[in-house]
């Protein structure tokens, strides 16, 4: 009998209103309306913070942290790729440095390095290399707005623990027509498992 109630979704105009501002705030920075974006962004963060409901953290990442605009990257954001260079064995292991000097370089002649590198390069033009990102890079979004930096760890091992299925205890589906949520119970929710009577 308990299964069957169905609860009431109190705060269903609070979602809608954070959805409609994220939407708008998406597409102001789409039209390189940037602060009218940021304005919209730091509305949709303060109805959810004022009716205490959580962002997802998917949606949290679009998120610029210090003026909330919406990170586009290519539109108003820098997006860079960094990856870890492996560190040579050598220096891994405490191996001896040499200590090696600079030469200088007459100018207009290249130095030699350079110049081996430019005629390798210039016999396999055709055969360049793809780059590839690995597990231990990082991705760097620059707001364009207010130039404050996110990173974030590429690696597809790593997830938020909100976004594990094991972290789910209920799900909340949304009735439109009645203005009811019905409250399901899944199967690997956080509950222990009870015995039926």
């Amino acid at each position: 009998m308990a299964k069957n109630k169905r609860k009431v979704f109190g705060q269903r105009h609070v979602c809608s209103r954070m959805n409609f501002l994220y939407q708008a705030a998406n597409l102001m920075a789409q039209n390189n309306n940037n602060t009218l974006a940021a304005y919209y962004g730091k509305l949709c963060r303060n109805v959810g913070t004022k009716a205490v409901m959580h962002i997802a953290p998917a949606v949290k990442r679009t998120l610029c942290k210090r003026c909330s605009l919406p990170l586009l990257p290519g539109v108003n954001t820098a997006l860079v790729v960094e990856q870890e260079h492996e560190v040579p064995s050598t220096a891994k292991a405490g191996g001896k440095r040499r200590n090696r000097r600079r030469r200088r370089r007459r100018r207009g002649k290249p130095a030699k390095g350079q110049a081996n590198a430019e005629a390798s390069g210039s016999r396999s033009g055709s055969e360049q290399k793809s780059t590839t990102i690995d597990d231990n890079a990082t991705l760097q979004l620059q707001c364009g707005l207010c130039q404050k930096q996110r990173r974030f760890c590429v690696d597809a091992e790593k997830e938020c623990w909100l976004e594990r299925p094991e972290a789910l205890a209920q799900v909340i589906t949304m009735n439109a027509r009645q203005g009811v949520a019905a409250l399901h119970r899944d199967s690997y929710s956080c509950d222990k498992p009870t015995a039926d009577h």
